[in-house]
């Protein structure tokens, strides 16, 4: 399957998200800090078989233990009808058959699931036309970092976003207006039809941030939720200050060699640049301005962090 490049658009619609509403549709969203509430409107809340409440820097998951660790969050169809996107985070270094999130029956033929296999990230599932189909990710992602997952089914329409990369899609061959309805529980971290004897397909490894919702997530969303739980917690990112004082220029983005700086602030700030999966990349000290070497860096996204006094100020950086 053809594998899209990076995509551009991440954060392109940053002044717009003022305007973005992500309650908008959301029947389930589990952040997983600390217990297994549901914050959507619905509030079915995740009952929690043996997971672990774990935090690691700012951010809080919980950790499923591979073998008997998972959450219910009950039966209902939550609102759920032929559109749906599924939003979340996953940390994993095991490459079996794992499940993540989903909500699926193969005996009424309806369902979606998110799974990995092999480090390969794959939606899964059935839209009434008596077919099992399997989109999947080519690269691996089992690298012990963590990834943003969404999948988005829309209708018979799939695609799969990996930390803002469309990674594949397919068109579906049938199409049931209820599709997604079905009595099994929504479930994190275990495939629930053990009353036909399939493998649980316990996760191992850290799950956060589940969203789901009944309709279409706009890219434009999706950066959004991306830029918000990419830096869960931390406390001192203030991003696009309003401080008329302040003015800040990045240039050129995208770039190839180099890159300029600009904070229009006549003091020492603190600068750090990290990859799309918040990975630490490297650290300058600045007055004003700063060109920055960018031949061994990597294609794809950045994320550029000012940091003065109490405020971080979050930029992207485009390398081409």
């Amino acid at each position: 399957m053809k594998k899209f490049l990076l995509l551009s658009f991440f954060f392109l619609f940053f002044g717009l998200t003022a305007q973005i509403n992500l309650s908008n549709g959301l029947v389930a969203y589990f952040p997983l800090n600390g217990n297994t509430d549901d914050l959507s409107s619905l509030q079915i809340n995740g009952t929690n078989y043996n997971a672990i409440p774990s935090q690691t820097g700012n951010r809080n998951y919980y950790y499923f233990n591979g073998s008997n660790a998972y959450i219910y969050a009950g039966n209902n169809d939550r609102n759920i009808t032929n559109e749906i996107s599924v939003s979340v985070w996953v940390k994993t270094n095991s490459n079996n058959l794992q499940w993540i999130v989903g909500h699926y029956d193969h005996t009424v033929d309806r369902g979606f699931q998110v799974v990995m296999n092999n480090g390969h990230v794959q939606l899964r599932g059935r839209e009434g036309s008596n077919s099992f189909y399997i989109l999947e990710d080519p690269d691996t992602i089992n690298d012990d970092n963590w990834h943003h997952i969404v999948g988005l089914f829309d209708h018979n329409h799939w695609t799969l976003i990996v930390d803002c990369q469309i990674k594949n899609y397919l068109t579906t061959t049938g199409y049931n207006p209820s599709y997604y309805v079905n009595s099994q529980p929504f479930s994190i971290s275990k495939y629930p039809e053990l009353n036909n004897g399939y493998d649980p397909l316990h996760f191992s490894g850290g799950i956060d941030e589940v969203r789901v919702y009944n309709r279409i997530l706009s890219l434009c969303e999706i950066c959004e939720i991306h830029r918000k739980e990419l830096f869960e917690g931390d406390p001192s990112i203030i991003e696009n200050s309003k401080d008329d004082n302040v003015n800040v220029n990045i240039f050129p983005n995208p770039t190839k060699n180099k890159v300029s700086i600009l904070y229009d602030v006549n003091r020492p700030v603190s600068l750090n640049i990290y990859d799309i999966n918040g990975k630490f990349i490297l650290n300058r000290t600045f007055t004003k301005s700063i060109d920055i070497d960018t031949t061994n860096l990597a294609r794809g996204t950045y994320l550029i962090s000012i940091i003065d006094k109490n405020i971080k100020l979050t930029k992207k950086l485009i390398i081409e």
